[in-house]
């Protein structure tokens, strides 16, 4: 009902399921994901994928996933010298004819996107209106928004109609209801801003400490507190700065060694840095707050 709908311009289906693919090499089977797609004129992004739609019209064949695990063994290498794979995907015989670099996620050890008539071929009992993902393209100048909830109404509570950025959350939201990686991360965040603001806190007050008759005989001679802060904040930005880029660096690598041990893409974003950076300089410059406390209440009296 869908394309009837003033402002749709295009409307696609994608059934998504669940497999399990055999390695050649060890005859063990693992759980796979497999995508029936529209393989001539994808909504979706897949790099790769309409290059190959015309082979992935014939009986049996399919693309494999370039970053799934290695645990389905070395398709890869195998298929830089061959001209395709026969497996067996469900006891089913296919042939992986080549690969498109996707990526997985933590539900899923990699995946495999092949045309309709071959995800009918492979799931014979799965009937074709059971759709597990309806994308709909827009003609240009409509709101998403507004005709998100047009469409709502239009088509009932027999879908969920989401635009891209809710379909994101509603992601978001179920993976950190379902899986602690995202507590573990943010609680190791926090144990690690703790950790910084307490050794940026002990170097600026033993370096307060230190330096304290000079700080004393700048107050006899007239600076004011303020001026006193600005030396030890100067002092706590220089350790955000210094401590920073190393550590931005060795987070690269350990994002590239993560990616390699688990096989799942990590990046850096700007967004990310970015933050990371503000935070860091945030934690020093409290750390210099707390810490000049002790040269604010020296009295040059008694110093000396």
């Amino acid at each position: 009902r869908a394309p009837a709908y003033d402002a749709v311009d295009r409307v696609q289906k994608v059934y998504i399921s669940q497999g399990r693919l055999r390695n050649i090499w060890n005859y063990d089977e693992f759980p796979i994901t497999i995508y029936g797609l529209d393989t001539w004129n994808p909504l979706m992004d897949f790099p790769g994928l309409k290059e190959h739609a015309q082979e992935l019209e014939l009986a049996d064949h399919l693309l494999f996933d370039g970053l799934s695990r290695t645990t389905y063994g070395p398709i890869l290498q195998y298929l830089e010298t061959h001209e395709n794979l026969e497996t067996e995907l469900n006891y089913r015989k296919v042939k992986i004819i080549d690969e498109i670099k996707v990526g997985i996620s933590f539900n899923t050890d990699g995946n495999l996107y092949l045309s309709y008539a071959n995800f009918y071929r492979l799931f014979p009992q799965r009937d074709a209106g059971n759709v597990d993902l309806g994308l709909v393209k827009l003609k240009p100048g409509y709101d998403p928004v507004e005709v998100r909830k047009a469409l709502a109404d239009f088509l009932g509570k027999e879908v969920q109609v989401k635009t891209y950025a809710e379909l994101l959350n509603s992601e978001i939201a179920f993976l950190r209801e379902n899986a602690p990686l995202d507590f573990i991360f943010g609680m190791g965040a926090a144990v690690g801003f703790f950790i910084g603001f307490v050794v940026v806190y002990q170097i600026l007050y033993t370096e307060v400490v230190n330096h304290l008759p000079q700080f004393a005989t700048m107050k006899a001679m007239g600076f004011d507190d303020w001026y006193l802060m600005k030396i030890v904040i100067t002092q706590a930005l220089l350790l955000s700065v210094l401590g920073y880029f190393p550590g931005f660096m060795l987070a690269l690598w350990l994002y590239d060694v993560a990616t390699t041990a688990i096989q799942m893409q990590f990046s850096m974003t700007w967004y990310r840095g970015i933050g990371v950076f503000l935070a860091t300089v945030f934690m020093c410059s409290l750390s210099a707050l707390i810490a000049i406390q002790k040269a604010r209440t020296a009295d040059p009296a008694d110093v000396f």
